[in-house]
């Protein structure tokens, strides 16, 4: 790459130009645009560490599980404890309240259990909210009273900081370079876990009546969402062994010093023969090329920087091992003292967590109004399936799931960016909400009903797995490194009170549908889902294209101290 001139770096309307005498500023060496806010320029994506990638998506996906496999056997439930006094369409808020205890506890503390893994490590936490849900299920899985169930599934929430920790340790784990990749496959176990999760509850529950065997066990008589519960506890035990073998990653708990730079020296002599020659000059142009580093840039430093420590603001693609150098990987504590607790929270933090937020909304009303509406009989605009139907058609989204992340999502990604992943996601879910109850009509035709669910479950997991893995990345670049647990526990927090409603509105709005009596009246519930769609796609606007890339690192570079020579 050829090398532009210096006039062409500190012209007119350069804003880097007009930054304090002692900042430094990178370039690209090819010449192109920068924006202001850019500090690097990306040559080709870093290598994300395999073992520990694995590790959060195992501990990812059993959080899913856990989250969702309540969801096909909700209504059998509630029948099963006979609530007195519910029947009909009581059933269907009643179901509804209980999905929403979990995400309504997580409401409560996910910001907490962010903030606590910022200055206590995120390891710990994994493997006590991994814990937790294991034995949360068992619990569950023995219980025979709504309340009961209610009390466990809000206090299997309440102690469960797992979803805000894995999301904040992935994000120390990428770069600018790699963000589309590890969230996408974030996305795929929450996704993989969120399906095989309904799935293996649909074909597990009630095993003695939904396969009418002659000599079932007792225990599965007496408890029959049991085996549903149990497998979901095997897959937490699985994710507290997964935390035990995970590696810290926050940065206040890693070693601060990498490899030298072996050319630093060179950086700074050059730096100091240009202040020398060229002492009317207000900034000097220093070449930093590291061999085992893969970007190079063009640094302006300040000519009249004299101070024996220099803070140099890269992007986390070179605050590396592989990229060598004496270089400390810590906050400016002088600059985190005069800030207040939230100053973090701005504008952009709130704006990327709504979009956040309202996106969990419209999935987990849509994970609670399908089977709702798939279990319900024809006379009241519904399906009439059975818990292993839906666990069938469920699963088949599962499976596009995983081949559109692996092997399609990041070609996209690459091309359109995170920003226009999320509009393009959220806007493409709006035909599919209304193809659903379509569904309803084609009774008499058993094969096609089943083709058209089965191609809008595709779908509905290709927009899902396109929306969702944009706005974590957006979400993921509104925060700072010294504060990514506390901003991932925010837009948590946040997306779990959606979710702790969002069960609630479907069952509220199916039971009012479902009680009417006019042409199409089963509409009603998924036009209200268009509407959240159509509102989401309009917030989008409101994010700025700066969050498309990760907010700079700042890292210090310690100069040696100069002895007189003999």
């Amino acid at each position: 790459m050829a090398r532009p001139s210096h006039a062409g770096y500190c012209g007119d309307g350069d804003a880097s130009c007009h930054q304090a005498s002692s900042a430094i500023v990178m370039k690209p060496l090819d010449g192109s645009a920068v924006n202001a806010n850019d500090s690097i320029v990306v040559v080709e994506p870093n290598p994300l560490p395999r073992q520990q990638l694995f590790l959060i998506w195992l501990i990812h996906a059993s959080q899913g599980f856990q989250t969702t496999m309540l969801f096909p056997m909700l209504v059998f439930m509630v029948e099963r404890y006979g609530v007195p006094g519910v029947g009909g369409r009581a059933i269907g808020w009643r179901a509804g309240l209980l999905a929403s205890l979990f995400p309504l506890a997580q409401f409560c503390t996910s910001m907490m259990w962010g903030v606590v893994s910022d200055k206590t490590g995120r390891k710990p936490w994994l493997a006590f909210g991994c814990s937790v849900s294991a034995v949360s299920a068992l619990l569950l899985g023995i219980c025979t009273t709504y309340q009961g169930a209610c009390y466990l599934r809000f206090f299997g929430g309440l102690l469960n900081g797992t979803l805000t920790v894995t999301k904040s340790a992935l994000a120390e784990l990428c770069d600018g370079t790699n963000q589309a990749k590890g969230f996408g496959i974030l996305n795929l176990a929450w996704g993989i876990g969120s399906v095989t999760g309904p799935v293996i509850s649909g074909l597990l529950a009630q095993p003695c009546a939904q396969y009418k065997i002659r000599n079932c066990p007792s225990i599965l008589k007496e408890y029959p969402f049991l085996l549903p519960c149990v497998g979901a506890a095997i897959f937490s035990i699985a994710g507290v062994l997964a935390s035990i073998s995970f590696k810290e990653t926050n940065p206040k708990f890693l070693s601060t010093s990498y490899n030298r730079i072996s050319d630093l020296g060179q950086i700074e002599d050059q730096q100091r023969q240009s202040q020398q020659a060229e002492s009317t000059e207000d900034h000097k142009e220093v070449e930093l090329t590291s061999p085992s580093c893969k970007q190079k840039l063009i640094v302006l430093i300040a000519a009249d920087e004299r101070s024996a420590t220099k803070h140099l603001m890269v992007s986390e693609a070179c605050a590396s091992a592989e990229c060598g150098g004496s270089l400390s990987r810590k906050a400016d504590e002088h600059h985190v003292s005069k800030s207040t607790r939230f100053s973090w929270i701005d504008r952009n933090v709130l704006m990327a967590s709504l979009c956040y937020s309202m996106t969990g909304l419209i999935f987990i009303i849509t994970d609670e109004l399908f089977p709702m509406f798939g279990a319900a009989s024809e006379s009241v605009g519904g399906l009439g399936f059975s818990s292993s139907a839906l666990g069938l058609i469920l699963g088949e989204g599962g499976v596009v799931l995983c081949l559109y992340t692996l092997i399609f999502y990041p070609k996209v990604s690459r091309r359109l960016g995170p920003l226009k992943c999320f509009r393009i996601g959220i806007l493409s879910t709006v035909p599919l909400w209304i193809c659903f109850p379509v569904s309803s009509f084609l009774g008499n035709a058993p094969l096609l009903q089943w083709c058209l669910l089965l191609a809008c479950m595709a779908a509905r997991s290709v927009s899902a797995c396109t929306c969702f893995t944009g706005v974590l990345i957006l979400v993921s670049n509104s925060a700072s490194p010294e504060n990514m647990g506390a901003v991932t526990g925010l837009s948590h927090s946040c997306c779990s009170f959606f979710r702790a409603i969002g069960p609630a509105i479907g069952g509220l709005v199916w039971s009012y549908a479902s009680g009417k009596h006019f042409f199409m009246h089963q509409f009603l519930a998924w036009d209200f889902v268009v509407l959240l769609s159509v509102s989401t796609y309009g917030l989008s606007f409101y994010l700025p294209p700066a969050l498309t890339q990760p907010k700079r690192v700042t890292l210090r570079i310690e100069e040696p101290t100069e002895h007189p020579r003999s």
